[in-house]
């Protein structure tokens, strides 16, 4: 058997600078000494270049004689590893001034991505791998004696920090094209321009260093290499201000900019940001487009791709909400992999924006649902190496799952400086030289938070502190100090409590509905106060408390900052907010009447605080429907919600409703997700108690799931059938034609499973003419395309029939029928038949072909089932071809695979069989009858009787194969056993091979009568 060969332990991809130093006519000062002498001449000086490179957290790579390589970004992942690689120059350059050691040396630097290798970053050679090495290597020839040379590429990671001067562009050996080169002269002091807000926003002030980190990632951005950066601050440290300024700053210069936020309850909106994206963003849809305008926008911008397909298509309109009513379902899809699929699409879609430079920006990612993450997650990673920049901003508890991607870098806002704060309360409260001691007590109590230094003077102003008039004798000072609030949250609180009605009411209910408010839906919940309601908003934007968003899609204002709608929404007593939360959720429904499957999660958020449970989970189980359409894992965590929802709840056919079918989809979503039986049972059996006294027609498809899920988690073939013939008892015979096609679906493939391949027919013909029946509930129970399901069963069991021709036609509808689905189960249903139909005819061609496109499918759908199925066609491929060395090593990882993901557990006898058959094969009778005999007592504890059957057949010729005549009294029963299997389970494909192996036993001279 080959040996794998072990997987390298760098291959990390880094943005990187690569500094190059060595030492001006080096060989002429050594040209005399021996080598011991040359290294004592040289030592101090290559030590000297180290020191100031570990000085600025660089990484020595190697040194070479005389001189040095290193990174600065790689393997350590640095932010501004241009600017350190340079202050690392300079201060080389310094430590060689005045000739003191009698050398002068020169430096080149270059930046750009290399292939890290961390084991040999220790001086023994290697250590970085890629063509920015080499380039970096030719620059340093450049540079004059004592002199820095950078390319353009460094530079433009400087761009305000750096002094440099203009050598032209240069040819460089081995390099295609010029290469702009800049001699470093020194480093700026950081930029003193600071960009002003107009109106109610106070000086933007101490945010000059991290403008400049986004304006040079934007910079990069532009040159196609786009940045993703993420602001990270406490409450109240301006992450919003700042990323205001910067967006502003781009559309200023042209910028295409697009915003999106995440809410409060986030948790409760699944998908928001992601929806919000798509809508504006990539698809440019407006609050004015109707279903029709929608879905036209949608398609010609999927048409920018290539020809769009109608399961793409009808996925985007699905989930953006713009489907035509009644329309088709999606075909063939389930959940997880309609998900992969939205994925794959973002990524295509920013992929092809990669020539038009553009600015994303996604504020409060601390509220993120976890749904969304996975989507920004996406966007950031497929941005790279486009031209669209993406701006993050969130506090420092978030954790965030992108911070590995090289192209992300995160910027930490430090709290303002005392003369920032001081220049910023100065600017509030005016040149008065007798505030100058107010000034100064509110710098000192706000800590350097701007946001909270602001609302400590408007605070003051409230209480009249900041008139002329006022009292600022040392006494009085000295009392306000003691009653300035101690926290930025302790300020606001004040400033609410001094609030007078209507605005103090308005604004606690702008805080129950959330950040954003929608004027209709105060209006609903208000609506004892519609004659005040314009007052009062106007004296709560007055106070700068709220502000007035763009009117688009109908009047919404906004709170001024997070901290006041989360002051407001704590200081209420729960007894008053649930009413509060009740009454914003019946608003919520009338208001997102065309929207309620996107909102629901929200909606019953509100109920749920409202002590509304039943309501709560009627609207959680609707969410849960909605995002099971693209994500199962989220989906059976709304379910769990529902379920937690109504504990405790009094018993009514509403609730119980909702019990069955969160009971029933917990275990048909969490089949795909990985889970056993055991995980479930619980809420199957639970749920069947409850549609046993309800809803027959429910327990029908609850005892379909427990069957599949009993299957799929290594249970019996017969308990599957067992549980559908249940199914079926239950069902009055022509009642419903759609749903008995459904369950004899089910029961073609557990008897498929079950190796009785004539009733699998069967069934599988009876399904298939009332296909057409099946409602549309059950099809979502279902979450796949019933007609690829029951064709591709179809074709497997005409194969083990030996019906080969027949077979074959139902594979070429198949293939055909395939090509309109996105789904890579069904795409490699068709080419794992024709895998299945080449082993039947040893066609080595037939099989290398169809193996081509399963792997294909693989590769493009991660995944351990897939992979799996991919696995188990190779061997079976490189073993029609002869190759059982192949064969054996590849069926041994899909084994490990099965084992390890508990994925796929229904095909482990399977390939149990097929690994004994190769290592007898490989002339490893031993091995291959110990194999067949696992196989042969899993096969039976799971009653899965063809992979039973194979074993037998492969047992028995083993032990001929290694005792000869002396086997034939253990290799005997085993035959007939097999031969018994051939005819009850109608398997005449496995017939040759039987008799073929029988026939070795009259050979041997004990002739023995086998009769199939």
């Amino acid at each position: 058997m080959p040996v794998i060969p072990a997987v390298p332990a760098w291959g990390e991809l880094k943005q990187a600078t690569v500094l190059f130093a060595d030492i001006v006519s080096s060989t002429e000062q050594i040209a005399d000494l021996d080598a011991e002498q040359a290294m004592e001449r040289l030592g101090p000086a290559l030590a000297l270049m180290c020191e100031s490179i570990e000085k600025f957290s660089g990484t020595v790579v190697r040194t070479m004689g005389d001189g040095v390589m290193a990174l600065f970004g790689a393997p350590k992942a640095l932010e501004g590893h241009a600017l350190l690689a340079c202050e690392a120059a300079l201060d080389m350059q310094q430590a060689f001034k005045g000739d003191s050691l009698g050398f002068r040396i020169r430096v080149g630097l270059h930046s750009g991505q290399v292939a890290s290798d961390p084991q040999q970053a220790d001086g023994r050679g290697g250590g970085a791998h890629g063509l920015t090495i080499h380039l970096a290597s030719r620059v340093v020839g450049l540079a004059e004696p004592g002199g820095i040379c950078a390319t353009e590429s460094c530079y433009a990671l400087l761009r305000s920090s750096g002094d440099v001067r203009f050598m032209g562009k240069h040819l460089l050996k081995g390099i295609s094209g010029h290469t702009g080169i800049y001699a470093l002269v020194g480093l700026k002091a950081a930029s003193t321009n600071r960009l002003t807000q107009q109106g109610s926003l106070t000086p933007f002030l101490g945010r000059t260093g991290e403008m400049d980190v986004l304006k040079q990632a934007l910079l990069l951005t532009e040159r196609g290499q786009a940045r993703a950066v993420g602001i990270s601050g406490e409450p109240g440290a301006g992450k919003s201000r700042l990323c205001h300024e910067f967006t502003q700053w781009c559309r200023s210069h042209s910028i295409p900019v697009f915003e999106v936020r995440a809410q409060p309850y986030g948790h409760a909106m699944p998908l928001q940001p992601g929806l919000s994206l798509l809508r504006t963003f990539f698809f440019r849809i407006t609050p004015a487009d109707d279903g029709a305008a929608a879905r036209a926008r949608i398609t010609a911008r999927l048409a920018q791709l290539g020809p769009p397909s109608e399961a793409d298509l009808a996925l985007l309109y699905d989930f953006l909400g713009v489907a035509e009513a009644g329309s088709a379902l999606l075909p063939g899809l389930n959940p997880k992999l309609r998900h992969a699929r939205l994925l794959s699409l973002v990524r295509e879609l920013v992929k092809h924006d990669a020539a038009t430079t553009s600015v994303i920006l996604i504020e409060d990612l601390h509220w993120l649902d976890e749904a969304s993450e996975e989507f920004v997650a996406t966007l950031v990673e497929a941005a790279a190496a486009t031209q669209t920049m993406v701006v993050l901003n969130f506090r420092p508890s978030y954790r965030l799952p992108w911070a590995q991607f090289d192209n992300f870098q995160k910027v930490e806002l430090d709290q303002l400086s005392g003369s920032e704060i001081e220049h910023l309360v100065r600017s509030l409260i005016g040149p008065r030289e007798e505030l100058r001691e107010m000034c100064r007590l509110v710098v000192k109590r706000s800590g350097g938070n701007p946001f909270f230094a602001e609302e400590l003077v408007r605070s003051l102003a409230d209480g009249g502190f900041l008139a002329e008039e006022a009292d600022l004798s040392a006494e009085a000072l000295q009392a306000i100090e003691r009653s300035l609030p101690p926290t930025v949250q302790a300020v606001i609180g004040a400033r609410l409590d001094r609030l007078g009605e209507p605005e103090k009411t308005l604004l606690q209910m702008c805080a129950i509905i959330g950040k954003e408010i929608p004027l209709a839906v105060l209006e609903h919940m208000a609506s004892p106060l519609a004659s005040v309601i314009e007052k009062g908003l106007d004296g709560l934007c007055h106070a700068d408390l709220i502000l007035p968003q763009p009117a688009v899609g109908g009047r919404r204002f906004a709170f001024r900052h997070p901290l006041i709608q989360e002051v407001a929404y704590s200081t209420q007593l729960k007894v008053r907010r649930g009413p509060l939360h009740c009454a914003v959720a019946l608003a919520m429904e009338v208001y997102y009447r065309d929207q309620l499957d996107e909102y629901a999660a929200l909606i019953a958020y509100h109920y749920e605080s409202a002590g509304q449970h039943v309501d709560a989970a009627h609207h959680s189980s609707r969410a849960a429907q909605w995002v099971g359409a693209t994500n199962s894992a989220l989906a059976i965590k709304h379910w769990h919600k529902v379920r937690s929802l109504l504990q405790g709840q009094a018993r009514s056919a509403r609730a119980d409703s909702l019990r069955v079918r969160a009971g029933g989809q917990i275990a048909v979503l969490g089949w795909r997700e990985g889970l056993v039986l055991q995980e479930v049972q619980p809420f199957i059996d639970e749920a069947k108690a409850l549609a046993g006294e309800m809803d027959g027609r429910l327990m029908q498809l609850l005892l379909m799931a427990e069957g599949r899920m009993l299957q799929a988690s290594g249970g019996p073939a017969d308990g599957y059938v067992d549980l559908l013939r249940q199914a079926q008892f239950l069902m009055e015979p022509g009642a419903d034609p759609g749903r008995e096609a459904m369950i004899n679906a089910a029961l073609s493939q557990a008897y498929a499973w079950a190796g009785l391949l004539e009733q699998a027919l069967a069934a599988n013909t009876a399904a298939m003419q009332g296909m057409s029946a099946i409602d549309r509930f059950d099809r979502e129970w279902i979450g796949f395309s019933v007609e690829h399901w029951v064709l591709g069963m179809r074709a497997r069991l005409l194969t083990r029939l030996g019906r080969l021709g027949d077979a074959e036609e139902c594979l070429q509808q198949l293939l055909v029928l395939g090509q309109s689905s996105n789904d890579p189960v069904i795409m490699q249903f068709a080419h794992f038949g024709y895998i299945d139909l080449a082993w039947c005819r040893q066609s080595a061609s037939i099989a290398q072909e169809h193996y081509a496109h399963v792997e294909e499918i693989a590769a493009k759908h991660e995944g351990p089932y897939l992979r799996v199925f991919a696995l188990s066609c190779r061997a079976t491929t490189v073993s029609i071809a002869g190759d059982f060395v192949t064969a054996a090593s590849t069926l041994t990882d899909a084994l490990a695979l099965v084992r390890g993901a508990k994925v796929a557990m229904e095909y482990e006898t399977e390939i149990l069989a097929s690994l004994a058959e190769c290592y007898r094969q490989l002339g490893q009778a031993d091995r291959a009858v110990e194999l067949g005999g696992e196989a042969i007592a899993l096969a039976r504890r799971r009653s899965t009787r063809l992979p039973e059957c194979r074993a037998l057949i492969t047992s028995a010729a083993a032990l001929l194969d290694k005792h000869g005549l002396i086997g034939v009294a253990q290799a005997k029963p085993l035959f007939a056993m097999a031969a018994e299997l051939v005819r009850l389970t109608g398997a005449t494909i496995y017939e040759e091979s039987l008799q073929r192996e029988c026939a070795r036993i009259q050979t041997l001279g004990k002739p023995v009568e086998v009769s199939a």
